[in-house]
């Protein structure tokens, strides 16, 4: 199977391809002219993000993947079942190599930071980075649900496209997109489980968010970093300081981080950041919100 993927997808070309740049332009325009939306928290739903081609393209190699038999083990949506994924880090498929370049891109990169961040300068977007260890499609059985949770201190931007196999009715795009949760944990449906679409946006104290499958959902996943962030993230797991009660650890972190790098959504106020940290109600490790 390994052989038959890399040679229907050209795992060993060095280029790009030519299609490369209006691949960028098209991506480009999309997140230029969505605008983000406000409830229950600032996040980006762009549809038609990609050129038909090069989305047809990633849709066929995660369709191969998924009965590739590669999958391995994803556990920690809930503790109840196990997920598929697929990593995508050492993938050198060229469509992969393409969507990575595409969100590794330094304007691509700034063009997605600038809809979250106030003023993001040329050295925080150049220090962004795709996060190795969840860059990866990810296949749920219907049925499943994902733990809310804000995401980890060290993420910036958490991205979520879908793949879906059918089309579907409206009830179950809005169930099996990424449910945002208002801060009385109540679903909010900000995006949809469409074809060639995305959900984006930047955790904070109250980016409350899973999901509920009703269908198979097949995704990827991908989410921006700092080296910086994720190291001290990484001394936080290390010394066993995320076991809470009162989680003090992880939402220094992420206060740190609204500090260092202000949101459009909090403006620059330290009280207000203040107050979200007060009224987070994260209870358990890893961001969670255990209801």
């Amino acid at each position: 199977m390994n052989a038959l993927l890399n040679r229907v997808f050209g795992r060993t070309s060095p280029s790009l391809g030519e299609d490369y740049p209006a691949i960028k332009a098209h991506v480009l325009k999309r997140i230029a002219d969505t605008a983000v939306g406000e409830n229950p928290f600032y996040h980006l739903y762009i549809e038609s993000l990609f050129p038909e081609d090069f989305y047809t393209a990633m849709f066929d190699y995660k369709q191969a993947l998924k009965v590739s038999g590669q999958m391995i083990a994803r556990n920690q949506d809930n503790a109840a079942f196990q997920n598929r994924r697929y990593p995508l880090a050492d993938d050198h498929t060229q469509a992969v190599r393409q969507f990575r370049a595409l969100w590794d891109d330094f304007d691509v990169r700034k063009a997605v930071l600038e809809k979250f961040y106030i003023a993001p300068n040329d050295a925080f977007c150049d220090s962004v980075r795709i996060h190795e260890k969840e860059f990866e499609f990810v296949f749920c059985e219907e049925g499943r649900f994902q733990n809310i949770h804000v995401d980890i201190p060290q993420k910036f931007l958490s991205f979520v496209f879908y793949f879906p196999e059918i089309g579907m009715d409206e009830q179950d795009e809005k169930a099996n997109a990424t449910i945002l949760y208002n801060r009385e944990l109540e679903p909010v449906y900000g995006a949809r489980f469409r074809a060639n679409s995305v959900c984006i946006f930047a955790p904070h104290f109250y980016s409350y968010h899973g999901f509920a499958t009703t269908r198979e959902r097949d995704v990827l996943v991908m989410f921006y970093t700092r080296e910086k962030n994720a190291r001290d993230w990484q001394e936080v797991t290390r010394n066993d300081l995320d076991r809470g009660p009162d989680f003090k650890a992880t939402l220094d972190l992420v206060e740190e981080k609204l500090e260092a790098f202000p949101l459009i959504e909090y403006g620059a106020d330290p009280a207000r950041i203040a107050r979200e940290r007060a009224a987070c109600r994260i209870n358990a490790p890893k961001g969670r919100v255990i209801k």
